[in-house]
């Protein structure tokens, strides 16, 4: 019955969608077939921009940015075209409003820094030929994106710049867009009555001129502010009368939020079953239109509603998917923080020399302060010398009883400082015990392997508290994806690119849906420099991986390997193949993966490792236990049950290491087919 209902509820929104688009859709045919009956240069370019538009209001963005950038080509043909001024300018004009454009479906994508970039980019051009118009959009627009990361004082400034300029030319809509701008400014600040008052003004300006996308906005952030202030009825009822209208105009990315927003309102009223089918909803929309951020967040609502209705297998998947998207949004976390120093320099320049004649100034009264200071200070000193003189000469007596309080003085801070580097260190401790949770999170749970793998065993021995070895599984269909990783470095280090490559591995499987693992070690390869490339220093971390693919159904075994080799008994004789001699990483002469196939014959033991247990100093000399000793211990065990052998591999580690310190992370999976 709740799958019918969430069924309903989705399809109601198609619908309601579609009714809208419908009507959208009419209109963009119309733009396209004027397009091609007109001649002009100039008139084509103006069309591709309203195309555009017309495709982001929609929320169909791929479309809105095939578009846009159309227009900037043809854009930057025509200047090539035409030298008079007149022509340039319109021209100039439109290629500021493809750039606009293009930052606005980037920003409601997720894609901060790229939307940056494009604001900027028609700031410059609006600057160079006065356009007032072009110029506070695309003030307003980089005040938006700093609301949105949180930068709120530089929101604000940004929009009172873009307010004081569209009231100079009389744009009411974008008046009404700034106004509504600073209204979720204030509230995110907890300035409610500020909030409420520029956001009622937006609405009144909206209603005149009948801007029903804008409406909903308003609405939309009034059900905030109630809601901020503990009124869920009232905020219910603004968020229910925003859905109405988006509904009606087919704003997908606007209908997502408002499912969200009402399913975190039912939460938090604990209507349980009501929200879970809000923000369902809110979730498939949000696959549907790509917006990573829109998922993490309702993901992260969804794990706190399922954990409140005892749904512990719920709440753990959708903790998972939290994570998952969390992670993609963190690896744009360092573009973020290099473009916030642009999101000023604008809005700062034509304070810059000013504020240069006054540091200069400064720097001369400083100098003539420390002046007067030093001599001041001189002063002090002569007179502390002479106190300290006569103090010497009278006080002598008393200086053994001054200096067992020093003594004792000592000693306490001596004590106190001990106490503050346990108590640092203990913190760091803390955060590192809580990095291991994180690090475990990223790991399959043991009953989804045992679920897959009837008779195996899996031996993880970290040096450090985290790790940089890791292991890693998935199943597509009938194909069981398990692999033995070795990250780059261990600890700290090493856990953190272990989290890039699992997610890396993650992707590859869920998002471009490859199933050969030669392919599979491409794509991932592909997406981890794609990561570290984003690094203003050159980063060369990556890792080595054994990844076997078992289909039990069709009795396929699958297996490639990055530096790793796979060692697997099959009729009592050892075997082994070896793996491509490159890493998941940088490398001088990268080629493609090797995808090797497998005999599929049952009581085959497949042994994953990577090189830690191997590479371990031990034994009565001191030497490393290498890959032969490593080798006849599984061959000579092989007969025992897994269990039994991951435990004479645990004891055999363990007798070898003795009382040396373990030099790397071990990892060691076997399977039993």
């Amino acid at each position: 019955m709740k799958q019918l209902i969430k069924y309903i509820l989705f399809s109601m929104t198609i619908c309601f969608c579609q009714f809208a688009l419908f009507a959208q859709q009419n209109k963009i045919d119309s733009l396209l077939t004027k397009i091609k009956t007109n001649k002009t240069d100039t008139n084509q370019l103006v069309q591709l921009n309203n195309i555009s538009k017309e495709f982001e209001s929609i929320g169909s963005y791929d479309s809105s940015i095939k578009y846009a950038n159309s227009a900037l080509q043809l854009g930057y043909l025509i200047l090539k075209k035409y030298t008079d001024n007149i022509h340039k300018i319109s021209v100039e004009k439109n290629i500021a409003i493809s750039y606009n454009t293009i930052g606005v479906v980037n920003k409601n994508k997720g894609n901060y820094p790229e939307a940056l970039k494009k604001y900027y980019s028609a700031l410059k051009i609006s600057e160079g030929i006065r356009d007032k118009k072009g110029i506070a959009e695309s003030y307003y627009n980089i005040g938006i994106l700093n609301w949105v990361q949180g930068n709120y004082d530089e929101a604000l400034k940004n929009h009172f710049e873009s307010l004081k300029i569209k009231k100079t030319i009389g744009d009411k809509k974008g008046i009404a867009n700034v106004y509504n701008g600073i209204g979720a400014v204030y509230s995110d600040q907890k300035n409610y009555k500020e909030a409420l008052k520029n956001i009622l003004a937006s609405l009144e300006i909206r209603e005149i001129i009948v801007d029903k996308k804008g409406i909903s906005i308003c609405y939309n952030n009034i059900g905030f502010i109630y809601e901020n202030q503990g009124d869920y009825p009232k905020a219910l009822k603004n968020h229910f009368v925003s859905l109405k209208i988006k509904k009606i105009i087919g704003d997908k990315a606007g209908i997502t939020r408002s499912y969200y927003n009402i399913g975190s309102i039912f939460t938090k009223q604990k209507l349980y079953n009501k929200a879970e089918k809000y923000l369902d909803s809110a979730k498939i929309l949000a696959k549907e239109i790509g917006h990573k951020s829109y998922l993490r967040d309702t993901y992260n609502l969804l794990k706190t509603l399922d954990s409140s209705m005892n749904n512990f297998n719920g709440a753990f998947k959708n903790y998972k998917e939290y994570i998952n998207y969390r992670d993609i949004l963190k690896n744009e976390e360092s573009n973020r923080k290099t473009m916030h120093s642009e999101m000023t320099f604008n809005f700062e320049k034509k304070e810059m020399v000013k504020q240069a004649e006054q540091d200069k100034k400064d720097v001369i009264a400083n100098e003539r302060l420390n002046q007067k200071e030093q001599q001041r200070n001189y002063f002090i000193v002569g007179f502390a010398l002479l106190g300290l003189l006569v103090l010497f000469v009278f006080r002598g007596y008393k200086q053994k009883q001054k200096a067992n309080v020093t003594i004792t003085q000592q000693k306490n801070e001596v004590e106190k400082q001990k106490n503050l580097v346990e108590e640092k260190q203990k913190e760091i401790l803390d955060s590192i015990t809580y990095a291991k949770r994180l690090q475990e999170a990223i790991l399959p749970p043991d009953n989804f392997v045992n679920a897959n793998l009837v008779d195996n065993f899996i031996y993880y021995q970290p040096k450090d508290i985290v790790a940089g070895d890791f292991y890693w599984a998935e199943k597509v269909g009938n194909k069981f994806f398990i692999a033995a990783a070795d990250s780059t470095g261990h600890g700290v280090p090493g856990a953190m690119v272990s989290v890039v490559c699992s997610n890396a591995l993650n992707r590859t499987i869920k998002e471009f849906k490859l199933t050969e693992t030669g392919k599979i070690l491409d794509k991932t390869r592909e997406l981890v420099l794609e990561t570290f490339e984003k690094s203003a220093s050159e980063v060369k971390d990556g890792m080595d991986i054994s990844l076997l693919c078992i289909d039990s159904k069709n009795k396929n075994i699958f297996w490639s390997g990055a530096n790793n080799p796979l060692w697997y008994i099959q009729d009592s004789e050892f075997k082994e193949i070896k793996a491509d001699k490159q890493p998941i990483g940088k490398s001088d002469y990268p080629k493609p993966f090797t995808t090797h196939q497998i005999e599929y014959k049952e009581n085959t033991t497949f042994y994953l490792f990577t090189d830690g247990l191997a590479d371990q100093f031990g034994g009565p000399n001191g030497k490393k236990f290498k890959y032969k000793q490593f080798s006849n211990l599984l061959l000579k065990n092989n007969n025992l049950s897994q269990k039994h052998q991951a435990d004479i591999i645990n004891k055999a580690f363990s007798d070898w290491k003795g009382e040396l310190e373990q030099v790397d992370d071990v990892c060691v999976i076997g399977i039993k087919i």
